[in-house]
């Protein structure tokens, strides 16, 4: 919530020295239950430093370090891939460092099978839904000249947000609630996360779709046991929106 919804409304300095004294909190509080062996609380705790430490490193990456022109589908998924590549790496490897199993992160094969067909299945479906989407007509010969750039987008912002919303937090937080709440929980998370957005007049509505497919893929996700399917579901949804507002705003390849 406060690194991604109200984010925008906080000086860079002020969102910098807020994220060190909630590292610095969530670090004494983690070493404080590990004395004294609460498990569960402790590992929530762990989850809680290491979201703010990823945000504060990813802070120092801006578009202007890597030259990049956010009006043109190449800068937009570039720097999506710059923000997902450095909150996943720094999330992965800190459970790793913490002790932690990537299993524990849903970042395992799982019920395998299942996850490659809900996982394509759901892809395939989406993505023609937004190529034919009668509202917004799609240009001759945009999809061939910007489909890299839209794939290097999708799959970066997908697997980041499904770490960071389902699959470091629904263990965690099975271990206090039963997996349907902790389900709703990180789904009315993941739907406040968008009421910032700034490509639809409506964020309301946003949210509410956002909250129902929150929903799905935390349940698609226990129950595959593996982040595959929802990361592939979430690509193709991603694709509703990056192919239209891609179009709309005519961004150049």
């Amino acid at each position: 919530m406060l690194n991604i919804t109200f984010a925008p409304k906080l000086s860079g300095t002020v969102l910098m020295l807020i994220r060190i004294l909630l590292i610095a909190l969530f670090f004494a509080t983690w070493r404080l239950l590990h004395r004294k062996k609460r498990t569960h609380a402790k590992n929530l705790a762990f989850t809680f430093m290491v979201v703010n430490l990823a945000f504060l490193i990813v802070s120092f990456s801006t578009p202007d370090l890597w030259n990049l022109n956010l009006e043109s589908a190449k800068g937009i998924a570039l720097a999506k891939l710059s923000d997902g590549f450095i909150i996943s790496l720094v999330l992965i490897f800190s459970f790793l460092i913490g002790g932690y199993k990537l299993k524990n992160l849903y970042l395992t094969k799982g019920r395998l099978t299942i996850s490659l067909i809900i996982g394509f299945l759901t892809f395939i479906l989406m993505g023609y839904i937004a190529i034919n989407n009668l509202e917004q007509p799609i240009k001759s010969g945009f999809i061939s000249k910007n489909l890299v750039w839209i794939f290097i987008f999708i799959f970066s912002n997908a697997f980041m947000e499904e770490l960071l919303f389902r699959g470091i937090f629904l263990k965690q937080l099975t271990s206090f609630f039963h997996p349907v709440w902790a389900i709703i929980l990180t789904s009315v998370v993941f739907a406040a996360a968008h009421l910032q957005a700034t490509y639809t007049p409506d964020v309301l509505f946003l949210a509410g779709i956002v909250l129902i497919l929150g929903i799905i893929w935390g349940f698609i996700m226990h129950y595959t046991r593996s982040i595959l399917a929802t990361v592939l579901f979430h690509a193709g949804a991603d694709l509703m929106i990056i192919i239209p507002a891609f179009s709309a705003f005519d961004v150049s390849g």
